[in-house]
């Protein structure tokens, strides 16, 4: 039997040598045939953020060297944060991390090495793996160059094709993908159907992140998929003082078996990642219930309040020639920024990044769909 241990989002700022986990937490991840993790923004170095929309981050440099210390053995890249700090942050974080001898998938120099799958054996079990994000700043899509550094896209058809290559060469095919809305428990519908459809060409397991929040999983005929796991280790200014309890999982792998797993819960206590006790765990039960009981009624007011509470002000600004919104008070309030020179916003970049990222754009087509069949109260 061969385990794969698989955590979520990791940004560490605070902690100096780099380890982020409880003992007994990287006994277990140090237990498994192979770990991985989302790494979710590069090394901090002294060059110039690029321009975007939405927060940059950076972790410790030493954060690489305390991952390989705690167990683990693969960085996935792809990701909305991998690129904060341009091709210089990339090719830093990469060369760190080939120096404590981790591998890294899912972002390059081009377009063949951001698309590159790994494959492991182990146990003489062949494991294919693929990375992949939603379209944000550092993709690389259609109208990338083919030497364009970057992450590689969700939504390419490349990703199709490499999942139909290895599950011809490897036992079990696993995708671990970033996508999703922020800070809700269920995922939206276009990418449960798309992260089904990877299982359809031959996944034997989805391990989504990104939502910062954990979600249910589901079987989907001999596959499963775990839509997130949530926050690993988080500490930005936002998520500092969360305890972001959550989940890991380890997948255990055995020769013409189904994939089953384990599910390590922990949260985050002094500045480490540890695992939680009973009354601490997050109820997964609960999680996997909504994703069939009354999934619909969920998706439609989620869908409807980002659009209201946080896509159509922002759309609206980003196209106005003026500091308005659409809103008295908050027009109003972004005048007043605007005059003391305040929260400078680059509205072509913020236009960018509403239309372009595609679970702003599924909410806000299927919010407009409600509103127009006069939908649009819970």
């Amino acid at each position: 039997m061969t385990k794969i241990f698989i955590c979520g989002d990791i940004v560490n700022y605070g902690n100096d040598d780099g380890l982020i986990c409880s003992s007994s937490l990287s006994k277990k991840i140090s237990e498994a045939d192979y770990s991985i993790c989302n790494f979710e923004a590069p090394i901090e170095i002294n060059s110039k953020p690029v321009p975007k929309s939405g927060p940059h981050h950076y972790q410790e440099k030493t954060t690489i060297s305390g991952l390989d210390r705690q167990g683990f053995n693969l960085l996935c890249l792809a990701n909305n944060h991998i690129m904060d700090y341009g091709e210089s942050g990339l090719t830093a974080t990469i060369k760190e991390a080939k120096q404590m001898g981790l591998e890294t998938i899912g972002a390059g120099f081009n377009f063949n090495q951001a698309y590159e799958p790994v494959v492991k054996r182990f146990n003489n079990i062949k494991i294919g793996f693929i990375n992949a994000c939603e379209a944000q700043f550092g993709v690389i899509d259609y109208f990338s160059s083919e030497n364009q550094p970057g992450y590689a896209w969700i939504n390419h058809s490349e990703i199709d094709k490499r999942i139909l290559e290895l599950k011809k060469e490897c036992d079990f095919v696993i995708v671990l993908a970033h996508a999703g809305l922020e800070h809700y428990d269920i995922p939206q519908k276009e990418w449960r159907l798309r992260f089904k459809h990877f299982c359809d060409l031959g996944a034997d397991a989805v391990v989504g992140s990104h939502p910062h929040v954990p979600q249910g999983y589901e079987y989907y005929n001999d596959s499963i998929i775990f839509y997130s796991l949530g926050n690993f280790y988080f500490d930005s200014k936002k998520f500092r003082m969360k305890e972001d309890s959550s989940y890991s999982i380890i997948l255990e792998l055995g020769k013409n078996k189904k994939v089953d797993f384990e599910p390590i819960f922990h949260y985050k206590k002094n500045g480490v990642v540890q695992l939680a006790p009973i009354e601490k765990q997050i109820d997964l039960k609960v999680l996997n219930n909504i994703l069939f009981e009354d999934y619909n009624r969920s998706h439609d007011n989620m869908s409807l309040e980002i659009f209201y509470g946080k896509i159509k002000k922002n759309l609206i600004y980003s196209l106005s020639p003026i500091p308005y919104d659409g809103g008295l008070k908050s027009s109003v309030k972004r005048i007043i920024n605007f005059l003391l020179g305040r929260n400078k916003v680059n509205k072509r970049l913020l236009s960018l990044h509403l239309l372009r990222n595609e679970s702003y754009y599924y909410a806000t087509k299927h919010a407009l769909e409600l509103i127009s069949r006069n939908k649009d109260l819970p």
